[in-house]
C-alpha cells in the first residue's frame, strides 16, 4: 500500500519536488493526475497546498499572450465563447519553489521520491526540457561500441555504452534509440531499480 502524506509541508516539498523534476510547464489538470496516480497525496490536500504555493510564489502561472488578449475582451455576453478552455494557464516551479525543493527534498522519505520520480519519468519530454539527445558508435573488433547520452540543464541523464555485434544490431539500435529516446531511458531506470524484475525470473 502506497505510503500517503497528510504534514502540510511535506505535501508542499512533495508537490515541488515532483515539478522540478517534470521540468517544464503543466495545465493544473495534467499536475493534480501526476501527484496523486500513485496515492501518495489525496485531492484535498493536494489543491489546497498547491494553490497555497502559488500564492506564496514557489509556484508561477504562466498565462500566454494569447490568452491574456481573451481575458481582456471578456464580457458578461462572450465569456462562455472566449475559448479560454483551449488556452489554459500552465504552472512552473519558481527559482525560490526550486530552492526550497532542493533544500527540502531530502526530508521526503526515500520511498516516496523514487515513486515519484518514477511518476514523473512518465512525463517526461525531452523536447519540453530542452534536453540534448546523442549517439555516437565506434568501431570494437568485430563489432561497435554504441554510446548513448541524455543531458539537460541539471546535468547528464544517462551516459550509456552497450556493444552491437554485428551491423544489423547497430543499425537497431540507433534506429530505435533515434526514434524513442524517452522510452530507452525509462527502460534503463526501470531494469536498475527493479521495476522490471520479472525479467529475469527463470
Amino acid at each position: 500500500m502506497a505510503t500517503q502524506l497528510k504534514d502540510e509541508n511535506e505535501i508542499k516539498i512533495f508537490i515541488l519536488y515532483l515539478l522540478d523534476k517534470i521540468g517544464y510547464p503543466l495545465d493544473y489538470p495534467s499536475i493534480g493526475s501526476i501527484m496523486m496516480q500513485d496515492g501518495i497525496v489525496n485531492f484535498f490536500d493536494f489543491a489546497q497546498c498547491f494553490f497555497s504555493l502559488v500564492d506564496a510564489g514557489h509556484i508561477r502561472e504562466i498565462i500566454s499572450d494569447k490568452r491574456a488578449s481573451k481575458l481582456l475582451e471578456i464580457t458578461p455576453d462572450s465569456e462562455e465563447d472566449a475559448g479560454l478552455d483551449d488556452d489554459p494557464v500552465l504552472y512552473e516551479v519558481s527559482e525560490t519553489g526550486r530552492h526550497v525543493a532542493e533544500a527540502l527534498s531530502g526530508n521526503l522519505m526515500v520511498s516516496v521520491r523514487e515513486k515519484s520520480y518514477r511518476s514523473a519519468l512518465r512525463h517526461l519530454s525531452f523536447a519540453k526540457r530542452g534536453a540534448y539527445v546523442d549517439q555516437t558508435y565506434k568501431r570494437d573488433g568485430d563489432g561497435y561500441l554504441v554510446n548513448c547520452s541524455i543531458k539537460d540543464k541539471d546535468g547528464v541523464l544517462m551516459d550509456l555504452t552497450v556493444r552491437a555485434d554485428s551491423d544489423y544490431q547497430l543499425k537497431c539500435m540507433l534506429d530505435n534509440y533515434a526514434d524513442k529516446p524517452e522510452v530507452v531511458f525509462r527502460g534503463v531506470v526501470a531494469l536498475l531499480t527493479g521495476d522490471v524484475n520479472y525479467l529475469f525470473e527463470s
